[in-house]
């Protein structure tokens, strides 16, 4: 509870408690419900500073948040001085204001009178402190609710970083595969290679600093290292893109396309004698975007590939965007598909 979620349950409580007495009561004049109305508004005044001082006690002393539980007689001992002195400030209202009329009755009547407005203020410090109680538990739960989510938050970046750093070498290493067997072949084109690789390393470093990258700038990473496979493979290689325009800004962690179509090099291209079609295509459905990287083959069972690439792209697409999103790898008429599912609750497309 804040300082001014306090102040105003202060003010209310008191206040309709005041407001509830005076409407409640009847009187012979107007000077005499001015006199009731004044004493009351002392009394009010006076609840509000008890009450002050009684909450400044409990948080001293931490009597509501030990571990070992409250200590009731302490805290019982503190509402009883509570009320005796109310009901001293009400007593002392009355004699002031109204020419002490509550003290006409009979000795034994007064004392009784005196003895249930102690337990009447008994009860209401004790609603006040139950009150108070409760709204301390709901902060703190929520604070620990918090704690908890920014704990969360705090692992789950530790994992992402983690993962991002094992894509870099990942992707390099089968970048090298490839210019060493272009060096054999064609020394020119292994420098364009070069060249070609010096800059979508720089992209991979420079998508490293951020969680998500738009849809545009992966697929031109795409391209770059695709042109480079081609100057190995030649015609072997077929590449067609077919993406929304409207979809160029959607949000996607960098390196996840990369990592499919390197996968569809190595278990497609590399595996066929002849031509071999990579196909990209994006397009948006009801619940999500979806962007796929399909190649001609078949899913390798006898691959030696740890297929880590593949395996990380899952984890930081859960991570980034959310369990709704994944990755799903299907073979079907002649073609492997591995489909990128963004949902439209996805944090990645709510920021796009």
């Amino acid at each position: 509870m804040s300082s001014r979620d306090y102040c105003f349950c202060q003010l209310l409580g008191w206040g309709t408690l005041t407001l509830f007495s005076v409407i409640s009561s009847s009187f012979g004049s107007l000077h005499a419900a001015l006199q009731f109305a004044l004493a009351k508004l002392v009394l009010m005044a006076s609840g509000l500073g008890l009450s002050h001082l009684w909450r400044a006690r409990l948080r001293r002393q931490g009597w509501l948040v030990r571990p070992s539980g409250f200590p009731y007689a302490r805290i019982g001992a503190g509402l009883f001085l509570l009320a005796v002195a109310q009901t001293a400030c009400l007593l002392l209202s009355d004699r002031v204001f109204r020419k002490g009329a509550f003290f006409d009755d009979e000795p034994a009547m007064l004392a009784f009178n005196i003895g249930l407005l102690v337990f009447v203020w008994l009860v209401v410090f004790s609603v006040w402190t139950l009150c108070y109680a409760v709204a301390q538990a709901r902060r703190r739960a929520g604070r620990f609710e918090y704690e908890k989510l920014r704990l969360e938050v705090s692992v789950k970046d530790a994992e992402l970083r983690a993962l991002q750093a094992q894509v870099n070498p990942h992707f390099f290493f089968n970048s090298l595969n490839s210019i060493r067997a272009l060096t054999f072949e064609n020394a020119d084109a292994a420098a364009r290679a070069i060249g070609q690789l010096a800059g979508m390393m720089r992209y991979s470093l420079q998508a490293g600093q951020q969680p998500l990258v738009a849809l545009n700038e992966e697929l031109a990473a795409v391209r770059s290292y695709l042109d480079m496979e081609k100057l190995r493979f030649d015609e072997r290689l077929q590449l067609h893109v077919d993406v929304d325009a409207d979809l160029g800004a959607t949000l996607l962690p960098p390196m996840v396309l990369q990592t499919l179509a390197e996968n569809a090099v190595r278990h497609g291209v590399e595996r066929s004698s002849g031509p071999c079609r990579i196909a990209i295509r994006a397009w948006r459905t009801d619940d999500a975007v979806a962007v796929e990287v399909a190649n001609q083959g078949r899913i390798a069972t006898d691959s030696s590939s740890t297929r880590l690439g593949l395996s990380n792209a899952r984890e930081r697409l859960a991570l980034l965007c959310g369990h709704g999103a994944g990755i799903a790898l299907v073979e079907s008429d002649g073609w492997v598909r591995a489909c990128v599912n963004l949902p439209h609750t996805s944090p990645a497309l709510e920021a796009a």
